[in-house]
C-alpha cells in the first residue's frame, strides 16, 4: 500500500512539474491534450532528476525533504486546468483496433508481474539501483571514482532516490515499471498528430514490446527512461524550425539537457540536435538559446565530476587535466579502458560501410557484443521497411520544411555521431531514438500502403512482428509470474535468479554494519547492505585488478586502504588458469584471509532460458582479512 501511493505522488510530482515548466514555455497551447500531457510527464521526470541532485549535495536525502519535494511539484498540477480538447478522430477502431489494445493489455500485464518482483538484471544490481541506495545510507550524493558505472551523469537515477528512501525496494520495482511506460504514452500521443488511432496504438505496442524495451525498461537501465527526453527534444527542434519561435528552441535544450544529465550519449545526441538548429533561418539566436538551456538542464553532473575529481567525463580526459583524487585512475587503467572498449566493446569497425550494415546485421545475426539476442530492435522495422522505402519515394516532393523530416534528421545525425565517434555498439544504447525511427517509418508506410490499397498486408506483417515480440515477453515474463502468482519469498526468488545470492545474504545476517566487503560480482552490490567495494579490472583503480596485477602484497595493502574487512569471493574450478581475480589466492596462502563460511551455490547462464545442464555448483566462501601482521 505505501509502496502504491509513494509511486502514485511521485507520478503527480513529476506531472505537476512539467505542467509548470510546459505552461512558463509559453508554448503550452500548440500542443493537442494527450501530447500535453506526455510533454509534461516527460519535462517533469527530468525536473524531479535536476532537483533531486541539489538536495543530494546539500545532505538533505531523507525522507522528509524528499516527501516535502514531492508535494511541492503535485502544486504545479494547478497548470494542468483548461487543457485543449482531446484529439478527434472519425476513423473506426475496429477489429484491429480492439486486438492492438488487447495486446497492450497483455503487455502492460507482463510489466505488472516484474514490477512486483525484486530486482535481477545486473547492470541495475550493480549500479542504477545500488548508487541511491548508498547515497540514501549516506544521507548525500558522493563521489564514485569508478569509469561507466560511477563518475557518471546520473539525473534519471535521481528519480529513483524518493521512490526508494520513501517506499523501499517494492517502491522502486513500481516507479520503473510506471516511469518506464511513459515513452510508449508519449509516442502514442506524438504518433497521433500523423497516424489514427489504431496505427497510434500498433506503434505504441511495437515499442513496449521491444525486446530492447522488454529487458531495461521495468530495470533501473536509463535508456527507455531517456526517450522521453528524446522525443520532446526532437518535436521542439522541429517545431523551433517550422514557427521560428526561440522558445522552442529553449524547451529543445531543456530535454536535450535532461538526456545529457542522464548518460554520456545524450552528449551526442546534443551534437545532433544543436546541428539541425544550424542550419536553419534563425540558426545563432536559436542556437545561443539552446546551448545555455541544455548547460543548465544537464551540465550540473559533470561539474560535479569536474568539482571532485578535474575531469568533467571522469576518466575519459585522464592526461589531459589534473587529477584531485590521488589513486583514483592511473595511465595503466586508462590503456586497459581503452583496451576494453575497442576489443570488447566494439566489433566490427567505425567506417561508412559498416555504419550502413551495422542495423541490418544487428537485427539478424548479431555479433555478441551488440547483445541483440537479448536486447535487440526486433523484426518490425525490417518487416515494414519495404512499405516506408516506398512511401519514402513516392512522397519526396513533400519532404523539404514538414516536421516529421527534421525529425528524420535528428535521428539520422544521432545514428552517424553515434556510431562513428566509436563508443560502444551494443545496440540497446540506439533505443532512446528508437520511437523516432518507429515513427517516421510508420507514417511513410502508412501513407503508401493508404494509397495503393495495401492496408491489410501492411496490418498482416505489423501483427505478425507484434505477435512475435509478445512472445518473447511472455518468455521474458515466466520468472516473474512464477514469483508473484506463487508468492514465493523474496529469497527464494533471488537465490534461483541471482549468482552469488546465497553469500550476501550471509553476508547480511552476519556481519556488522560498520564492515566493508570487498566483491567482484558486480550485481551484488544492490543485495550486500553492509558498505561494499566493488573491484574490476578495468572500471576501479584504487585496488588493481588487471591482468598484470599480481603481487598479493601490493593487493592486501589496497584493500586495507580502502576500508576493507571482508571479503566475498567465487570459488572457480582449480583447473582454470589463474587471472587477477583470483589475487586472494595468494593472500590465504600467506594466512591473510580467516574463512569465515563456505556456501554451495549454483553458477547459471540465462535466468530466461536456463536450463540444469548450464548451470554448475559454485563454492561462495567470505573471509575476513586479517591484520598486517599476516605479511611478515
Amino acid at each position: 500500500m505505501i509502496a502504491g501511493l509513494v509511486v502514485a505522488l511521485e507520478l503527480l510530482a513529476c506531472l505537476g512539474l512539467g505542467a509548470a515548466l510546459l505552461r512558463l514555455s509559453g508554448v503550452a497551447s500548440a500542443l493537442e491534450r494527450d501530447e500535453w500531457l506526455g510533454w509534461a510527464f516527460a519535462l517533469g521526470l527530468g525536473s524531479l532528476g535536476w532537483l533531486v541532485f541539489f538536495l543530494g549535495a546539500v545532505g538533505f536525502f531523507s525522507p522528509v525533504p524528499l516527501a516535502l519535494l514531492l508535494l511541492a511539484g503535485t502544486a504545479g498540477l494547478w497548470f494542468l486546468r483548461d487543457l485543449p480538447s482531446v484529439r478527434s478522430d472519425p476513423t473506426a477502431f475496429g477489429p484491429w483496433g480492439w486486438l492492438l489494445a488487447a495486446g497492450l493489455a497483455v503487455a502492460l500485464g507482463f510489466d505488472i508481474l516484474e514490477g512486483l518482483s525484486p530486482p535481477a538484471d545486473a547492470d541495475t544490481m550493480a549500479y542504477h539501483f545500488d548508487l541511491p541506495k548508498r547515497f540514501l545510507a549516506a544521507g548525500r550524493l558522493f563521489f564514485v571514482p569508478r569509469a561507466m558505472d560511477g563518475a557518471i551523469p546520473m539525473l534519471v537515477h535521481m528519480t529513483y532516490v524518493p521512490a526508494l528512501g520513501l517506499g523501499g525496494e517494492k517502491a522502486l520495482t513500481l516507479w520503473t515499471m510506471a516511469s518506464g511506460w511513459g515513452a510508449s504514452a508519449l509516442l502514442y500521443a506524438v504518433a497521433r498528430r500523423w497516424l489514427d488511432r489504431r496505427w497510434s496504438l500498433a506503434a505504441t505496442l511495437a515499442f513496449l514490446t521491444l525486446p530492447a524495451v522488454v529487458y531495461g525498461a521495468g530495470t533501473g537501465q536509463v535508456e527507455v527512461r531517456n526517450a522521453l527526453f528524446v522525443l520532446v527534444a526532437a518535436l521542439a527542434v522541429a517545431e523551433a524550425r517550422a514557427t521560428g519561435d526561440t522558445r522552442w528552441a529553449a524547451l529543445a535544450g531543456i530535454a536535450v539537457g535532461f538526456y545529457m544529465g542522464s548518460k554520456l550519449t545524450g552528449l551526442q545526441f546534443g551534437l545532433a540536435c544543436g546541428l539541425v538548429i544550424l542550419f536553419q533561418r534563425h540558426w545563432l539566436s536559436h542556437g545561443i538559446v539552446f546551448g545555455l538551456a541544455a548547460l543548465f538542464a544537464g551540465g550540473q553532473w559533470y561539474g560535479w565530476n569536474w568539482w571532485h575529481s578535474g575531469d568533467p567525463l571522469f576518466p575519459i580526459l585522464y592526461g589531459l587535466v589534473d587529477y584531485r583524487i590521488p589513486g583514483s585512475w592511473d595511465a595503466d587503467h586508462q590503456a586497459e579502458l581503452w583496451r576494453f572498449i575497442r576489443e570488447e566493446e566494439r566489433a566490427v569497425p567505425n567506417n561508412l560501410a559498416w555504419m550502413l550494415a551495422y542495423p541490418f546485421v544487428a537485427t539478424l545475426a548479431g555479433k555478441p557484443v551488440f547483445e541483440s539476442g537479448r536486447t535487440g530492435l526486433g523484426p518490425l522495422i525490417l518487416m515494414v521497411l519495404p512499405f516506408a522505402l516506398a512511401g519514402l519515394w513516392r512522397f519526396r516532393e513533400r519532404l523539404k520544411g514538414r516536421r516529421l523530416s527534421t525529425v528524420a534528421a535528428v535521428t539520422g545525425l544521432f545514428y552517424v555521431v553515434w556510431f562513428l565517434v566509436g563508443s560502444s555498439q551494443r545496440i540497446r544504447h540506439l533505443i532512446p531514438v528508437f520511437p523516432l525511427l518507429l515513427l517516421c517509418v510508420m507514417v511513410a508506410a502508412e501513407r503508401w500502403a493508404g494509397r495503393r490499397g495495401l492496408f491489410r498486408p501492411l496490418a498482416a506483417a505489423l501483427t505478425l512482428a507484434l505477435g512475435l515480440q509478445l512472445g518473447g515477453q511472455g518468455v521474458f515474463s515466466l520468472k516473474f509470474a512464477i514469483h508473484v502468482l506463487r508468492s514465493e519469498p523474496r529469497d527464494t526468488f533471488l537465490e534461483r535468479n541471482v549468482i552469488g545470492y546465497a553469500g550476501a545474504r550471509w553476508v547480511n545476517e552476519n556481519l556488522e554494519p560498520a564492515s566493508r566487503i570487498f566483491v567482484y560480482l558486480r550485481w551484488l552490490n544492490y543485495l550486500i547492505d553492509v558498505p561494499v567495494h566493488y573491484g574490476h579490472s578495468t572500471q576501479a583503480a584504487q585496488v588493481d585488478l588487471r591482468a598484470e596485477a599480481a603481487d598479493p602484497i601490493r593487493f592486501y595493502h589496497q584493500l586495507a586502504a580502502v576500508g576493507t574487512t571482508h571479503l566475498l569471493v567465487i570459488d572457480r574450478d582449480d583447473r582454470s588458469p589463474p587471472r587477477s581475480l583470483d589475487l586472494w589466492r595468494g593472500l590465504r596462502e600467506k594466512g591473510c584471509l580467516a574463512e569465515k563460511k563456505v556456501i554451495a551455490g549454483t553458477s547459471f547462464g540465462s535466468r530466461t532460458l536456463g536450463s540444469e545442464e548450464d548451470s554448475r555448483p559454485i563454492r561462495e566462501i567470505v573471509f575476513q582479512l586479517k591484520g598486517p601482521e599476516c605479511l611478515r
